[in-house]
């Protein structure tokens, strides 16, 4: 007798390969600023420096008080220096290491690889379009 595909053995069956790929993905998309990374590389035609990258994650995070009038546009500095830190201590190495992007530590410049394009592609599976 087959066993019917609404039984509980064949959901929750998964081969170690795939568990193990999917744990990877669900890990570096857990972080929002790896998250904001890889869009960033995306958009930017799959390259830019880290400097670029903490920029945008900076401004993009900053929530603007409507009592504060600046000539200065984006992120402030000091939040800016704290997500370049981040991304080079913690997000880049990680991101490296699962093969998402490559990273050149002379120019400080990071690229997006086809792995990090699949990482995208899934977080949009899951959640909808990206903005």
């Amino acid at each position: 007798m087959t066993p019917s595909t609404n039984a509980p053995a064949v959901l929750t069956e998964f081969d170690d390969a795939g568990a193990d790929e999917i744990d990877s993905a669900m890990d570096l998309l857990a972080n929002r600023q790896r998250r904001a990374a890889l869009r960033y590389l995306e958009r930017a035609n799959g390259s830019a420096t880290v400097s670029e990258v903490a920029r945008a994650i900076a401004a993009e995070s900053r929530t603007p008080d409507p009592a504060v009038v600046s000539d200065h546009a984006g992120a402030p500095s000091q939040e800016t220096r704290r997500v370049r830190l981040s991304l080079h201590h913690a997000h880049v190495p990680k991101l490296v290491a699962a093969n998402a992007i490559e990273y050149d530590p002379e120019t400080e410049t990071l690229a997006l690889r086809e792995r990090g394009r699949t990482l995208l592609n899934r977080q949009e599976a899951v959640c909808g379009p990206l903005r």
